[in-house]
């Protein structure tokens, strides 16, 4: 099968983007023929995948996005691949990878105006939205998760014929020349902690989407002993004023984008996800597989699989006070969630999204 997958814009550390290369490596492992189609890319590529880069610029985001789905529109029609799949949207695909939230929805609880859907920039979203979930349409879509299914089926009409519910996917974890405690002693030193010390591990790229600013604020209702690791990159200057107004900047330790976050998975106690949106959140899974416990809001599509790991839902709300009183239940109980989050991901199907993809696929 020779397949192409579309990308618009690639740039390291996006759930999105990792999702899109592991299904480009898988195909090509199972012997496809797969090439990754991008606009822009940033950072390193990898050796082992195809890699297409077209020309599709563009002045607004909205306007980048037009361009890209229409110049792989071209590509669909020329019939040089078998058959494609979008992780970004592109009408027409006979394939989608549902990495991204039903913008009709977003658009009822925003409290924008109805004849905001006029503008350009939504017209232009909410027109692509309905070219690929909408009656006339027949992409199949991969989804990510259950609550997302019921946000586009209130806008759009998708039988259960139409769509595919994924599990999560997960990969095997990493292997470790060190022993656990070594890779905990070894990256605490490196941010001055005591090995006895607590770390909380915040995961993300947008920190006010993510919340950031919520740990730090809940970081002042917990023992001086409990700190924060924030692994990504994002402007952290207010962040930085925020934690020394509450005087909690030496608690704080800003690491920018990290290649080794499964040791750093290793080394932290907590992983805490206040996020304001997540369509899936592929960081909460991950994290499970280093045994790392995991709490998070109740609307990261995620969210289940963090509950039947023994994780801690907080409400969408996530006051500090109650993520400073979660995060204080779950370090005081840190053995046996560790070990429910690695029984969790013994579960052997979770491991063959890719697989579940390319099968349906072929039919």
């Amino acid at each position: 099968m020779k397949l192409a997958v579309f990308l618009q814009h690639y740039f390291p550390y996006g759930g999105l983007q990792r999702d899109a290369i592991r299904l480009t490596e898988a195909a090509t492992e199972a012997g496809h023929d797969a090439t990754l189609v991008v606009s822009t890319w940033e950072g390193a590529k990898p050796h082992s995948t195809s890699i297409r880069q077209i020309d599709s610029g563009g002045r607004s985001n909205h306007g980048k996005a037009t361009r890209f789905a229409d110049a792989c529109g071209a590509i669909i029609e020329s019939r040089e691949y078998d058959t494609s799949i979008g992780f970004s949207r592109v009408p027409g695909a006979p394939f989608h990878f549902c990495g991204d939230a039903c913008i009709a929805e977003r658009f009822v609880h925003s409290g924008r105006p109805s004849w905001a859907k006029l503008l350009p920039r939504y017209h232009s979203q909410l027109r692509n939205e309905r070219a690929i979930f909408g009656a006339n349409s027949r992409s199949h879509i991969f989804f990510l998760a259950l609550k997302e299914i019921a946000d586009y089926q209130r806008h759009y009409q998708l039988n259960e014929t139409r769509f595919t519910l994924l599990p999560p996917w997960l990969r095997k974890p990493d292997t470790f020349t060190e022993t656990r405690d070594d890779v905990r002693s070894r990256l605490r030193k490196e941010i001055g902690v005591e090995d006895s010390a607590k770390v909380l591990l915040f995961v993300g790229s947008n920190y006010r989407l993510k919340r950031l600013d919520r740990i730090v604020d809940s970081l002042a209702l917990l023992d001086d002993s409990v700190h924060l690791a924030v692994c990504g990159t994002d402007n952290f200057a207010p962040i930085q004023r925020q934690a020394e107004t509450l005087e909690v900047a030496p608690r704080v330790h800003p690491l920018g984008a990290r290649n080794d976050l499964p040791a750093w998975m290793q080394a932290a106690d907590l992983l805490v996800h206040p996020s304001e949106r997540e369509t899936a959140g592929m960081v909460l899974t991950e994290a499970l597989t280093y045994g790392l416990p995991v709490t998070c809001t109740t609307c990261c599509g995620y969210a289940p699989y963090v509950a039947e790991a023994g994780g801690t839902l907080m409400s969408n709300r996530c006051p500090p006070e109650e993520l400073a009183d979660t995060a204080r239940k779950m370090l005081g109980n840190l053995p046996h969630l560790r070990e429910q989050a690695l029984l969790w991901s013994t579960e052997p199907t979770r491991y063959k999204t890719a697989e579940i993809i390319l099968e349906r696929m072929q039919l």
